[in-house]
C-alpha cells in the first residue's frame, strides 16, 4: 500500500488539520492504515502470498474495525502478532475514554510482550506527521495510564488474578502457553462498558499437538469465532534482483528456494513469494531460521502448517491430500466398525472404497474412508459399547456392519465378563458377531505398514481419507510417534498407553482385517530346527 500523503496545513472545523486527522477514529481500512503510517511510522503488509492465508492488514483492521468478540490470529514468531495487537490496544484506549484493557500471557514475559510494544511504538515511535505520545499520560512498570482515563495493564498467570473487575478488551498473548483453566477463567472479565462491546482476542504460534492452540484451531474451524492465518512470508521484506538475479538464476543458491517457489504453476507473469511480499522481516534473518531449526519446527513456527511430533510416524500425512469431505458415509458400502478397549478405548468407522466410486476408471485400488471416531478414557465396557453402538446409528443407521476388536478382549479379567461379551451384550455386533483381528509374529509392523501405504502411496496418491469431523483420529496420526532409544528412532511406538495409540491400533486392526491382501512386505523366511536343515 503506498504511503499516505503527508499534508499537515489548513483546518478542519476551526481544529488544525493534523489534530483533527489524529483525533478521528478510522473508519475504512484505508484510513486506518494512513492512520498508523503517519502517526506512529508503521506500514502494515496488505497482501496475502501463500494460499489460504490472510494479509496482515486485513486482520489487523478486522480487528480495529469490527471489533469481533473473540479472534483467534495464528501466526509466526517474529511476524508482529503482539505489536499489532499492542497497537489496536493503543487505538481502543485513545479513542473510547476511560476504556480498560488487560493483557494475560502464559509467563509474566508473554504478559508484557504487548505492554513492550505499545512503548515502542507509541513513546518511541513517529510517522511522518509526528507522534501520538501525548496521548498517554504515564507508563509505569505494569500500567499504562491516558489522559482520557483509559488503561492498559498486564496480568499475572494465575487463577485469583483473572477474576478480577470486568473490562471491554482482553489480550491473551501466546495462547498456547497459556493453561486452558486461566484462560476460559479470564474470559469472564470481558464485559461491554459504556457502549463499547466486550473483545477478546487470542494470538499464538501453534507448536503444540495437543496444547490449547490445537483445541482453538479446532472450534474456530467450527464456526465459534474467526482464526486468521499468516506465515512468515507474508511479513518476508521484498527480495532485490541483485540477491535473486533479474531472472530469478540465482534462486537455487537460496536455502528458501522451496518454500518461496512452491507455489509455481506456470501461469504467465508469476513471481516468487518473496517478489510478492512487502514486509519487515529480513531475508536473511528466515535463512538461519532455515539452517539452524529442523523441518518440523520451521514449518510449524515460521511456515504455520501446524505442528507434528518428533519422529513422526506417518510422516506423509497431510491434512490437505488426507482430510476430506468426500470419506462421508456412503450408503451403498458396508461399514466397518473397529474398537481396541483398554483404559482408553479408541474406536473408527470406515469403509472400503473401490476406485470406480470415486469415478476412476481402469484402477483396481481400494480407498479407505473414515467417516468417523470415538475416543473415551476410564469408561466401563458397557459405557463405551452403548455409545459406540449409538454413535453407528447416527452416522450409518441400518448400513450393513462388521464389528472387529483385538483378540484379547475376549480374555476373562478378575472384576467381570469380557470386553467381548460385554459389547455382545449390548449389540454392539456386526454381520458374524464380533471379529477378532490378525494376530502372529509382526502383525503390528504390518499394519502400521499398511496405513503408511493408504497414507501416501508411492505413486504420491492419498488412499486413506477422513471426513473432518474425525479430529481425534486426524492429530494421531499427525502425532503418532516412534520411541527413541540411544539417539534411534526405533520401529515401535514411543508411548503404547497414549491415547493415540487406541485410535491407530483400531485403525490397524480394522484395516488388516478388511484388506488382508494388503499385507504388504512378506512376513519372513519360515524357520526350522537346524536338525531339519541338513
Amino acid at each position: 500500500m503506498p504511503a499516505p500523503t503527508t499534508r499537515t496545513s489548513g483546518k478542519i472545523n476551526g481544529v488544525p488539520w493534523l489534530d483533527a486527522v489524529r483525533n478521528r477514529r478510522p473508519e475504512t481500512i484505508k484510513e486506518l492504515a494512513g492512520w498508523v503510517y503517519r502517526f506512529l511510522g508503521v506500514r502494515i503488509p496488505s497482501r496475502s502470498v501463500c494460499s489460504g492465508h490472510h494479509a496482515p492488514l486485513d486482520i489487523f483492521a478486522h480487528q480495529v474495525l469490527e471489533r469481533p468478540s473473540l479472534a483467534l490470529w495464528h501466526g509466526p514468531r517474529g511476524s508482529g502478532k503482539s505489536f499489532l495487537s499492542a497497537i489496536d490496544t493503543h487505538l481502543s484506549s485513545r479513542f473510547h475514554p476511560r476504556h480498560e484493557t488487560r493483557i494475560l500471557g502464559g509467563s509474566k514475559a508473554q504478559s508484557e510482550q504487548i505492554y513492550r510494544a505499545i512503548a515502542e511504538v507509541v513513546l518511541h515511535g513517529q510517522g511522518d506527521s509526528g507522534s501520538d505520545r501525548e496521548v498517554i499520560r504515564k507508563l509505569l512498570k505494569t500500567e499504562a495510564d491516558y489522559v482520557n482515563g483509559s488503561r492498559v495493564s498486564i496480568l499475572a498467570a494465575s487463577p485469583t488474578s483473572v477474576r478480577g473487575p470486568h473490562v471491554a478488551s482482553l489480550k491473551l498473548d501466546e495462547v498456547d502457553e497459556i493453561v486452558p483453566d486461566i484462560r476460559e477463567s479470564a474470559l469472564g472479565m470481558a464485559m461491554e462498558i459504556r457502549g463499547v462491546r466486550a473483545s477478546v482476542l487470542m494470538t499464538s504460534t501453534w507448536h503444540r499437538l495437543d496444547g490449547p492452540m490445537a483445541a482453538l484451531i479446532d472450534r474456530g474451524r467450527g464456526g465459534e469465532f474467526p482464526v486468521f492465518t499468516w506465515c512468515v512470508f507474508e511479513v518476508l521484506e521484498r527480495c532485490p534482483p541483485e540477491r535473486s538475479g533479474v531472472n530469478l538464476e540465482k534462486c537455487p543458491e537460496c536455502p528458501l528456494v522451496a518454500w518461496c517457489h512452491q507455489d509455481h504453476d506456470g501461469r504467465p507473469g508469476w513471481r516468487p513469494k518473496a517478489k510478492r511480499s512487502r514486509g519487515h522481516y529480513a531475508i536473511d534473518a528466515l535463512i538461519q531460521k532455515v539452517k539452524g531449526l529442523s523441518a518440523r519446527v520451521f514449518a510449524s513456527d515460521y511456515l504455520c502448517l501446524g505442528p507434528k511430533a518428533d519422529g513422526v510416524w506417518f510422516t506423509q500425512y497431510d491434512p490437505a491430500s488426507n482430510v476430506s469431505e468426500s470419506a462421508e458415509y456412503d450408503p451403498a458400502l458396508p461399514v466397518h466398525i473397529a474398537i481396541d478397549s483398554g483404559v482408553f478405548t479408541g474406536a473408527v468407522f470406515f469403509q472400503v472404497a473401490p476406485a470406480s466410486r470415486r469415478g476412476e476408471r481402469g484402477s483396481n485400488r481400494d480407498y479407505v474412508h473414515v467417516f468417523g471416531d470415538y475416543l473415551a478414557e476410564g469408561r466401563t465396557a458397557e459405557a463405551c459399547a452403548l455409545e459406540i453402538r449409538a454413535m453407528a446409528d447416527e452416522l450409518c443407521g441400518g448400513a450393513r456392519r462388521t464389528v472387529s476388536t483385538d483378540s484379547a478382549g475376549g480374555a476373562r479379567n478378575p472384576v467381570g465378563p469380557t470386553v467381548i461379551a460385554e459389547y455382545q451384550r449390548c449389540g454392539l455386533v456386526g454381520e458374524g458377531g464380533i471379529q477378532s483381528w490378525p494376530k502372529y509374529p509382526g502383525c503390528v509392523n504390518e499394519g502400521l505398514g499398511l496405513i503408511e501405504n493408504l497414507v501416501r502411496s508411492a505413486d504420491g496418491g492419498a488412499r486413506l481419507i477422513l471426513h473432518p469431523r474425525c479430529r481425534r483420529l486426524d492429530v494421531a496420526l499427525r502425532s503418532y510417534a516412534r520411541a527413541r532409544r540411544g539417539g534411534q528412532w526405533m520401529d515401535y511406538p514411543a508411548d503404547p498407553q497414549h491415547p493415540h495409540e487406541d485410535l491407530i491400533d483400531a485403525l490397524r486392526g480394522g484395516l488388516k482385517l478388511s484388506l488382508p491382501e494388503d499385507r504388504g512386505q512378506a512376513r519372513g523366511l519360515a524357520r526350522a530346527r537346524v536338525g531339519r536343515v541338513f
